[in-house]
């Protein structure tokens, strides 16, 4: 099962599944499927929507205006002044609201051959990541910027194999293409000059979806 399907599953049988109506027991067990799945290399997504639960951390952050990163749990521990079992009630009422973000536009760029050899000449894998063995993408072939209907936007690159996602929100468009923190698609790729804009409800892609 996916993730979704699991929380769909805990929902219905806290006690069950956590031992406890307990957020922070929600929360480990959550990792400890996380971990599961990359373990056993669990790649299965292919459509974009509902996003994968990592974005979660970034969601609750966002909702409840906080600049940390200390995850969605401690976060809305914070908000509920640690009151575990009401934060199991208001995780379960946020993850309804992500579930339903959805896809207001899509920004794309086929990568130029410039663009291809700053990637492989590791401009960037030198400068961030020392003796790295190969580039950070292979084979790249496009870079997508998807604005999402809660004022944030995620980036995705495409290579001949897979979809490489950001785990991580960005907070305008420019930051996207451009921004440092995360980094932007262009930290990669330099420069990137012809985007073409479209607007769908959703986006799926023949490839699987991983993340950088």
């Amino acid at each position: 099962m996916s993730i979704h399907s699991v929380i769909n599953c805990v929902r219905k049988r806290p006690g069950m599944y956590l031992g406890s109506n307990s957020i922070t027991a929600l929360s480990h067990f959550l990792n400890g499927y996380t971990i599961a799945e990359s373990d056993f290399g669990a790649d299965f997504q292919r459509e974009l929507f509902t996003l994968d639960f990592h974005f979660m951390h970034d969601f609750v952050k966002m909702r409840f205006n906080e600049e940390n990163n200390i995850g969605w749990c401690n976060n809305i521990l914070n908000y509920c002044d640690n009151n575990e079992e009401k934060g199991l009630e208001i995780f379960f009422e946020l993850y309804d609201e992500f579930k339903n973000i959805k896809m207001k536009r899509c920004y794309k760029a086929v990568l130029s051959e410039e663009n291809i050899q700053y990637n492989n000449n590791m401009k960037y894998t030198h400068t961030m990541r020392g003796n790295a063995p190969e580039p950070v993408f292979k084979n790249p072939l496009a870079v997508y910027v998807i604005e999402l209907d809660i004022s944030a936007f995620i980036a995705a690159v495409e290579t001949d194999t897979y979809i490489r996602l950001e785990h991580q929100f960005f907070t305008s468009l420019e930051n996207a293409k451009s921004g440092s923190i995360p980094f932007g698609v262009e930290t990669y790729f330099k420069k990137i000059t012809e985007w073409r804009e479209y607007f769908k409800n959703n986006i799926s892609f023949d490839k699987i979806i991983k993340y950088w």
